[in-house]
């Protein structure tokens, strides 16, 4: 895989912009569309590109008369070309509410289409993904995973031409705390997974849908983490434990994947006490953990490390992202191995070309560092909750927050392609494993 030119898609801005989310349009690849907190101004900030990501153009979502802000941006598309996002809208400290938003001009202006989350009035982390696979019954089916308080639940919009439906609570009493940070996604068949961490029990969970996410069985633990729901490292104070997940349907099994952030569970670096904190010394580290199901998503291999470096460094924010044209899998993170006192970022990223067996070694994508710890950081938000990541058709788009030469936080981009050569070994070694 080759990385080209990073390129800033928020523009030159007066205020920060921290937490993004990126898509590309898969009917026309040259479309892209990104979001990102607007700090301080209200409006989720939104940009569009109609040259695949080369140049770009800034623009925000229209507020409601009763919301004061927006939060957690993401987006996506439907096959008719419409580009949708999904933000909170915010009112106050006790009015949460998920307002979705749709363009019909690649992303320049946007309309209030509706409020997902109906009468909630505690929605918070939400993630949105559009079912565009060809062989789904469900096709342009718009899905939505967020937390009310403690329970998960899920909405649907039923294509361009449809509704939103009545929100479902997937989570039950095996959440025992709040499911904080989930996502959510949907293979070729049509099946939809719903990821979420538990605070309380500190495991990870995935509940199936095969109808369109009408109903959904029973969750099923992935995994079990060391950290529940955040721990502080050197380079940042929030490194969250979320989930990031994505499907696909190969030719004799049924993958699921889940990627997050934790400790490495070494000795001394397991526990609520053991996280490195502020101290750039500690030899507990964070990493990226991957772990993947042959079977839907009924039992789970054992999770591991993607990228477990000798070195004292942490990473945090994995974004995992599924190219539907052949099955490839890529993760982007930050991680601060490039920085001997372990506080300044760059964005790494890996691929998979063997449905999660084994993953290429990590490439930087940047080419200059993040310090958000440094005078002049946005101190109260710094990366925000999460990176964006698309991948179609051999290509790659991450966004993530940058504030390269120590400057306001900004959102940021690089396209990732694959090598000729290294493709063609890619695709023979997936053939003779199939």
């Amino acid at each position: 895989m080759s990385v080209g030119p990073d390129l800033r898609i928020s523009g030159a801005q007066t205020t920060p912009r921290s937490e993004s989310d990126i898509r590309i349009d898969p009917g026309q690849p040259d479309r892209v569309i990104a979001a990102s907190n607007n700090i301080g101004l209200g409006p989720q900030a939104q940009f569009f590109s109609a040259d695949g990501g080369a140049t770009w153009g800034q623009t925000s979502l229209p507020l409601l008369s009763d919301d004061d802000l927006h939060s957690d941006p993401t987006v996506g598309w439907t096959s008719d070309g419409t580009a949708w996002s999904v933000t909170i809208g915010i009112r106050g400290t006790t009015k949460f509410h998920l307002r979705a938003y749709r363009s019909s001009d690649g992303g320049a202006t946007w309309t209030f289409d509706d409020t997902v989350s109906a009468e909630q009035k505690s929605a918070d982390k939400e993630l949105m993904w559009v079912d565009r696979s060809p062989t789904s019954p469900y096709s342009d089916t718009v899905y939505v995973i967020w937390h009310d308080d403690t329970p998960v639940f899920v909405n649907r919009r039923t294509g361009p031409a449809g509704a939103w439906q009545t929100p479902v609570q997937v989570s039950g009493t095996e959440t025992t705390g709040t499911g904080i940070g989930g996502d959510i996604t949907t293979n070729q068949r049509g099946d939809v997974f719903a990821f979420w961490p538990d605070t309380g029990s500190r495991r990870l969970l995935v509940a199936r849908s095969t109808d369109g996410g009408a109903s959904f069985g029973a969750p099923v633990v992935i995994a079990t983490t060391f950290r529940a729901y955040e721990f502080r490292v050197p380079a940042f104070a929030q490194a969250w434990v979320y989930l990031t997940g994505a499907a696909y349907v190969g030719s004799a099994s049924s993958f699921v994947y889940a990627a997050w952030t934790d400790l490495t569970g070494a000795a001394g670096c397991s526990g609520p006490g053991d996280e490195p904190g502020t101290d750039t010394g500690s030899t507990c580290k964070s990493r990226i953990w991957f772990a993947r199901s042959l079977d839907g998503g009924v039992t789970w291999e054992a999770a591991r490390m993607l990228n477990d470096q000798a070195s004292l460094n942490d990473q945090f924010h994995p974004r995992l992202a599924l190219d539907d044209t052949d099955g490839t899998l890529v993760v982007a993170y930050y991680d601060t191995v490039g920085d001997p006192g372990r506080l300044r970022t760059d964005v790494w990223y890996q691929s998979s070309v063997d449905y999660g067996a084994t993953w290429t070694a990590a490439q930087r994508v940047t080419t200059a560092q993040t310090d958000e710890v440094a005078f002049g950081a946005d101190l109260a938000h710094q990366y925000g909750d999460y990176i964006g990541l698309s991948a179609h058709d051999g290509r790659a788009l991450p966004s993530w927050t940058d504030r390269r030469g120590g400057g306001g936080e900004e959102i940021w981009t690089a396209p990732i392609s694959p090598d000729t050569i290294t493709g063609y070994g890619a695709l023979a070694a997936r053939l003779q494993q199939e």
